[in-house]
């Protein structure tokens, strides 16, 4: 549901459907669930914690939709074996997967480890092959199906800090450009949704105020993303209303890469940061 918690799709695009949205305790992830459920669509909760996915459930449930929680972990092989065995107990079906969870941190590249370039590979781009390997296995490659994979918008322009989720994302467009053009004959779809700056409570595990990430913000619509304007996109993808596009990379940002690039060099150097706010800094 939006912000102001009026529908704006029909209440019966998804009826009859069972979509499962990883990472959907919170941001992104919840505001599909809960978007989606409002569509008809039959929800499949999936995280590494139960706890803020049994919240989303409830809030499901108080709408009058239909939620299951599965706990297990995008990197985990055997985990999201298991997963996919209790969602086709539970529902029997599954018509749509959202690869929303992953996740990164901030770091000059001569400062990533190798270790942790491969966890946050791991974590983006490998997991969602993997959920995405396990769905059409168990349910698409019979019956079809939509997966929407959320991304970022550095697909098209440099974001310093974050060297090792560029490679990671990037890889993850690659693969559902390939994805999709052998899957399409199986009546599989696939598309990347890529967010640009969005105002949801991960910005808070950066090291930086809200203040200075208004100031950071380059939409041309003067505000940041919600997260309800990612989801409206990737339920627009999933549903029958995107029913002929396949292998797209939808960037969702405000007109934000309209600009030379995403910059987050000021969360590296904080002294660049108060430069630039003193306006005796280059950036």
């Amino acid at each position: 549901m939006t912000q102001e918690n009026k529908p704006r799709y029909a209440a019966d695009l998804m009826a009859g459907q069972v979509a499962l949205v990883t990472g959907s305790g919170s941001g992104m992830g919840r505001a599909t669930a809960l978007e989606m459920a409002g569509c008809g669509a039959r929800l499949a909760l999936f995280a590494r914690r139960e706890e803020p996915l049994q919240e989303t459930a409830e809030m499901i449930r108080a709408m009058g939709g239909e939620a299951f929680v599965v706990t297990g972990d995008t990197r985990d092989e055997d985990s999201i074996e298991v997963a996919m065995i209790k969602i086709k107990e539970h529902y029997g079906q599954l018509d749509v997967l959202v690869n929303n969870a992953g996740g990164q941190y901030i770091a000059a590249a001569r400062d990533i480890t190798n270790k942790g370039f491969e966890a946050v590979i791991r974590n983006n781009l490998i997991g969602s092959w993997q959920m995405t390997r396990a769905a059409a296995d168990h349910f698409m490659y019979e019956n079809g199906g939509s997966v929407v994979f959320v991304t970022a918008i550095s697909g098209r322009s440099a974001l310093t800090g974050f060297t090792h989720t560029v490679a990671a994302r990037a890889g993850v467009t690659g693969m559902m450009r390939t994805l999709a053009a052998e899957w399409g004959e199986y009546g599989i779809r696939l598309n990347c949704v890529a967010p640009g700056t969005i105002k949801t409570e991960a910005l808070g595990r950066y090291p930086i105020t809200p203040e200075q990430w208004q100031m950071l913000n380059r939409s041309v619509l003067n505000r940041m993303g919600a997260a309800e304007d990612i989801s409206g996109m990737i339920i627009y993808l999933a549903s029958k209303l995107g029913g002929f596009i396949t292998g797209e990379d939808v960037y969702v940002d405000g007109g934000e890469t309209l600009h030379m690039g995403h910059d987050a060099r000021d969360m590296i150097n904080p002294e660049l940061f108060e430069n630039r706010k003193r306006g005796d800094g280059k950036s």
